[in-house]
C-alpha cells in the first residue's frame, strides 16, 4: 500500500472520530431550564401545621329553674343570629310575681313616710310613688342600653332593654289600675271637685306608645341593624323625658324618696362655718381678692339656706310624729325595699337567654314544656351558639424557628379542604414552653384568621398550614434559588445571551434575602434577563 493511501485512510479515520465528538459538544437549552428575572415581593416565612377551631362558642343555660315556654332558636338553627337576639325563655310568672311583691314592699316603705308627712289630705292610693321611681329606673336602663350599644356590648344592651320594658309595663299597670280611677276626683273643704290626676288617660296612651317603640328597638337589635337601633333609642329617650314631666306632675310625691335629716343639716352647717373662717382670714389679707371673697360668701349663704331648709322640713315632719330614729328607719326600709326590687328584676332576667355575640345556633337541647329542676337547670345546655366568623388555627413551630416568630406577625394560611383559597391571619399567642414530640421540641402557637367572606367555607377541625411572615421585601428583583451558583461572597449566575445558540455569560451578582424558593438580587441583573436554572449539556 502506498504512503499516500495510508495517509488518506488515517485522515478520514480521524475525521470519523472527531465529528461525533463535536456533535456531542453542541449545547441545547431545553424548556424549564431557564427563568426570567422578575420584580415582585419576596416573603421570608416560617411554616406551621395545625388544625382549625372556632374559639367563640358557648353552651347557654338558664339561670333559674322553671318550665321552658318559648324557643325562638329552634326556628333559626343553622342560621346566623346577631348579638342580643332572644334564643329561649322560661315561664316567668313566678318571677313577675316576685317583682310585683318587691314593688309592693317598696310602696309600703314609702307610704310610711308619706302618711306621716302629709297627713290625711294625701290620697289613699300610693302606688304612684313607686310608679315614678320605676319610670325613672326605665330611663336609666335605656341610658345604659345606649351606652352598651356604643360599646358594642349587644347582649347587655338587650338585657337593659328587657328591664326597661318590664319597668314601663309596671308603670302602665299602675296608671291603668281601676282603683286609681275611683279616686281620681276628690272634694276640697268647700266641697268643690278636685282632679287628683288630670292627665291619667293621657299618660296611659303615652306609655303604650313608648312600650311599642321599645319593642321595635329590640327587633332592630335582634336584626343587627345597630345604627337604626341607636337612632330609635335616642328618639325614645327624648320622648320619655317629656313623658317623665307628666308622670312626675301626677305622682304628688312630697319630696325626695329618702329625706335629709338633722345630721345632714349639721354637716352642711359645719361646712358653712369653715367657709366663714376662710372668709375672715381673707379679710385680713392685704392682697384681698374681693371677687373671690364675694364668691365664697355667696356659696356659704347658699349652703346655709340649704341647711335651714332641711331643718324646717325636719321640724315639720317631727311635729307630724316622726323622730330621728323613726326617720332613719324609714329611709333604710326604702333603700332595702329598692334593693330587693332590683334583685327581683335580675331574677326575672334569668328566665331569658339572649345571644351574647354574633354566631350560629348549632344545637338546641331543650323543648317547649321541658321542666328544669333546681338540680339540673344550671348544668343542662339549652342552646349551643358558635361564632363561625372567628376562626383560629392552633399549630406548632420548630424550636429552630421559634425565636423568629412574634405576636402580631402576619400569616398566609392554606387549608387542605379549600386548596384554591389563601387566607390571611395574625399570630396571637406563642407558648413560652415547648413540647417534646418524637425527639423534637415544638412550641404551640395560635393564629386568628382575618375577617373575610371566604372564611364561611371553613369548618372547625380542618387541617391547615400557615406561613408566618418574618421578613418581606417589596418590589425587588427575584430569581429562583436554583439559578444561584458559587459560595458566600462570590455568587454568580449564567445569563442567556443567545438561546438558539445556547450562548451564556457568567455574571457576578450580589444577593439579598432568600426564602425556600426565591432569592433577592441586589445588583448584577436587570428585570427581564433570562438566567439558567440548570446546567445545560
Amino acid at each position: 500500500m502506498s504512503k499516500r493511501l495510508m495517509l488518506t485512510i488515517t485522515f478520514f479515520s480521524l475525521l470519523a472520530v472527531v465529528l461525533p465528538s463535536c456533535a456531542q459538544q453542541q449545547k441545547t437549552i431545553l424548556p424549564g431550564q431557564t427563568a426570567t428575572v422578575t420584580r415582585g415581593d419576596l416573603i421570608l416565612s416560617v411554616s406551621s401545621d395545625g388544625n382549625l377551631d372556632m374559639p367563640n362558642e358557648v353552651k347557654l343555660k338558664f339561670g333559674t329553674p322553671g318550665t321552658v315556654k318559648e324557643i325562638p332558636a329552634e326556628n333559626i338553627k343553622g342560621k346566623p343570629v346577631r348579638a342580643g337576639t332572644l334564643l329561649a325563655r322560661l315561664d316567668n310568672t313566678t318571677q313577675l310575681l316576685s317583682v310585683q311583691a318587691a314593688q309592693y314592699s317598696l310602696e309600703l316603705a314609702i307610704n310610711n313616710v308619706v302618711q306621716t308627712c302629709c297627713g290625711t289630705r294625701y290620697p289613699t292610693f300610693y302606688s304612684l310613688a313607686t310608679a315614678l321611681m320605676r319610670f325613672e329606673q326605665a330611663q336609666s336602663e335605656l341610658a345604659d342600653a345606649r351606652t352598651d350599644l356604643l360599646a358594642v356590648n349587644y347582649s347587655q344592651a338587650a338585657s337593659n332593654l328587657s328591664l326597661a320594658g318590664y319597668d314601663l309595663t309596671a308603670v302602665r299597670s299602675v296608671y291603668a289600675d281601676p282603683r286609681l280611677d275611683a279616686i281620681q276626683t276628690q272634694y276640697d273643704d268647700l266641697n268643690q271637685p278636685v282632679s287628683n290626676y288630670p292627665q291619667l288617660q293621657s299618660i296611659v296612651s303615652l306609655l303604650d306608645a313608648q312600650i311599642a317603640s321599645l319593642v321595635n328597638v329590640r327587633k332592630l337589635l335582634e336584626a343587627g341593624d345597630y345604627e337604626a337601633c341607636q337612632t330609635m333609642l335616642n328618639s325614645l329617650q327624648a320622648d320619655l323625658e317629656e313623658v317623665h314631666t307628666t308622670v312626675k306632675s301626677n305622682s304628688r310625691l312630697p319630696g325626695a324618696y329618702t329625706y335629709p335629716d338633722t345630721s345632714t343639716s349639721l354637716a352642711i352647717s359645719r361646712q358653712v362655718l369653715d367657709a366663714l373662717a376662710d372668709i375672715e382670714t381673707m379679710l385680713y389679707d392685704p392682697a384681698l381678692d374681693r371677687v373671690k371673697a364675694s364668691e365664697k360668701l355667696r356659696m356659704a349663704q347658699h349652703d346655709l339656706q340649704m341647711a335651714n331648709m332641711i331643718l324646717n322640713e325636719s321640724e315639720t315632719i317631727y311635729r307630724a310624729g316622726l323622730n330621728p330614729q323613726t326617720l332613719r328607719t324609714y329611709n333604710i326600709n326604702i333603700e332595702t325595699a329598692w334593693i330587693n326590687l332590683e334583685k327581683a328584676k335580675q331574677e326575672l332576667l334569668k328566665t331569658e337567654i339572649v345571644a351574647p355575640f354574633d354566631g350560629t345556633v348549632v344545637a338546641v337541647d331543650v323543648k317547649v314544656n321541658d321542666q328544669l329542676s333546681q338540680f339540673d337547670y344550671s348544668s343542662k345546655t339549652a342552646v349551643h351558639l358558635v361564632d363561625t366568623g372567628t376562626i383560629r388555627m392552633k399549630g406548632v413551630v420548630d424550636e429552630i424557628d421559634i425565636t423568629q416568630v412574634s405576636v402580631g406577625q402576619e400569616a398566609i394560611l392554606t387549608v387542605d379542604a379549600v386548596p384554591d383559597q389563601k387566607f390571611k391571619g395574625h399570630v396571637t399567642f406563642i407558648s413560652p414552653f415547648g413540647m417534646l414530640q418524637s425527639g423534637v421540641v415544638n412550641f404551640p402557637i395560635e393564629i386568628y384568621f382575618d375577617k373575610d367572606e371566604n372564611i364561611r367555607l371553613l369548618r372547625g377541625g380542618l387541617t391547615a398550614t400557615a406561613d408566618i411572615v418574618i421578613g418581606q421585601r417589596e418590589s425587588v428583583l427575584i430569581v429562583p434559588n436554583r439559578s444561584i451558583k458559587g459560595l458566600a461572597g462570590d455568587y454568580w449566575v449564567e445569563v442567556v445571551i443567545d438561546a438558539d445558540k445556547a450562548l451564556t455569560e457568567k455574571i457576578q451578582v450580589q444577593i439579598g434575602m432568600q426564602n425556600k424558593k426565591s432569592t433577592e438580587i441586589i445588583s448584577g441583573l436587570e428585570e427581564g434577563d433570562l438566567v439558567l436554572t440548570e446546567t445545560i449539556k
